[in-house]
């Protein structure tokens, strides 16, 4: 190291030669020990700090280029390692944690984390169902965009889930067990050591039971049609193909053999995570060609206001259905077809419903038809990839007629078949009359009066 030392001002390092080919010659100063400054060949001058603590080698940490910097600044950040120097701290050790903290700053941060995460499920051919993806960027995501992943504590957790319970039990749950897969898979990738989420139990899941009468089938259809929306026809396929209301909300045409009408559902919207196939009934046809009636038109998303995005099975059109149901009800009972109490319902009810019904007298469809008609997972040998398409169809077959035949009976479409759709202000009324007697979702309620009142976002 060269002996050479002057006070290193903006007039002296002027003079500062070029180094060598191959070498760092440096101009140290004069004033502050180990603040030193060196010209490169192509001219620049690099300002740089080098030090040594007890029992470790010298170390050099470069300051930044003239230019940059100003001599002045350079010497100011050349002080402040020397302090951190005389303190025990070692500038090199405390500039790569800076470091690694700005970036954790960004990348560790649970919205960022998040995005990262789905996107790897996508590169490695896993990718997350809609339905869960959802869940992870909505509520996850959405709900602690810039909590870091590894400061997350067992407070921020319990703020969390409380917010997804004031939607709904289901809400909470889901967003506990796919917190728990981001935790998870950040303690198996070596970015945290504990998750703070093992002390938090998942509830055990609580399968709904409910199977819909002779007269709730009916009075769907029913509102399904007086709908009068592509809503409406959304929740009629869901009914008539026994599927998950995610998968056809998403159903696209290129999925669609129209000279066959073999639906093939790729494995990346399924929630077995498996292909599912089946010949489309003719009345879900029949649905299909009266939306969309010219062929050259049929591309992107079935069901879709502008082809761009599919629309959702969502509580505001389910409202509306439910003020068609209760329509048909009251004009069921001006006709004298009285009908019991109609019983809260969602759409996964319409694959309990026919399960039940189609393994019941009359039909005694065997039950790994039924399983596999609505796309369960059935106990097979690995090298058994069949997709049984024969009996998958007769299944959704005989659903579907068991379904005609219910609206050809004289109890059916009492006010007559063609009604236009309810007014604006007469829906709410109606859905309310309808749930009237439904378990209240208070939490939800208190919610949506606090949102409106500019309490909570």
């Amino acid at each position: 190291m060269p002996r050479e030392r002057r006070t290193l001002t903006k007039d002296t390092i002027k003079s500062i030669p070029p180094s060598a080919p191959g070498r760092k010659e440096f101009v140290w100063d004069d004033r502050l020990l180990g603040f030193g400054a060196y010209r490169q060949q192509n001219g620049i001058v690099v300002f740089v700090y080098q030090y040594r603590l007890p029992m470790r080698p010298a170390r050099r940490i470069t300051i930044g280029r003239l230019g940059d910097v100003t001599p002045a600044q350079a010497r100011e950040i050349a002080q402040e390692h020397a302090f951190q120097k005389s303190r025990g701290v070692d500038p090199v050790d405390k500039r790569r944690a800076e470091a690694r903290e700005a970036d954790a700053s960004k990348s560790l941060v649970i919205k960022t984390y998040v995005a990262d995460y789905i996107e790897r499920r996508k590169i490695e051919r896993k990718p997350l169902t809609l339905q869960h993806e959802r869940i992870l960027s909505r509520d996850v995501a959405g709900l602690m965009p810039d909590k870091r992943i590894d400061r997350l504590t067992s407070g921020d957790i319990d703020t969390f889930l409380k917010e997804l319970a004031l939607r709904s039990i289901s809400a909470r749950t889901w967003g506990l067990i796919y917190l728990k897969v981001i935790l998870n898979d950040a303690r198996k990738r070596g970015t945290i050591a504990k998750s703070p989420a093992d002390a938090f139990d998942v509830p055990a899941q609580v399968v709904r039971e409910r199977v819909l009468r002779q007269a709730e089938i009916q009075r769907l259809l029913e509102a399904f049609r007086d709908n009068g929306t592509t809503h409406g026809l959304v929740y009629e396929c869901i009914m008539r193909t026994l599927k998950r209301k995610e998968e056809v909300a998403a159903m696209r045409w290129e999925e669609i053999d129209q000279a066959t009408w073999l639906w093939t559902i790729p494995a990346s919207r399924m929630k077995t995570k498996e292909i599912h196939v089946m010949d489309l009934p003719r009345q879900v046809v029949a649905i299909l060609e009266r939306l969309h009636p010219d062929p050259r038109k049929r591309r992107g998303f079935v069901f879709s206001f502008d082809g761009s995005k599919s629309i959702k099975v969502s509580t505001q059109d389910k409202a509306n259905i439910d003020a068609h149901v209760q329509r048909r009800i009251d004009l069921a009972d001006a006709e004298g077809i009285a009908m019991a109490e109609f019983e809260h319902w969602v759409p996964h009810d319409f694959r309990t419903t026919g399960v039940t019904i189609m393994a019941d007298e009359p039909f005694n469809l065997p039950g790994d038809d039924l399983e596999f008609a609505i796309a369960h997972k059935v106990p097979r040998s690995k090298y058994n990839r069949a997709q049984r398409r024969a009996a998958v169809r007769r299944a959704v077959d005989a659903w579907n007629t068991h379904l005609d035949a219910l609206m050809e009976r004289p109890d059916a479409w009492p006010g007559g078949k063609d009604l236009a759709p309810l007014g604006r202000f007469e829906i709410k009324p109606m859905w309310q009359k309808l749930r009237s007697s439904w378990p209240q979702r208070k939490y939800d309620d208190a919610r949506v009066k606090k949102a409106k009142e500019g309490k909570v976002k």
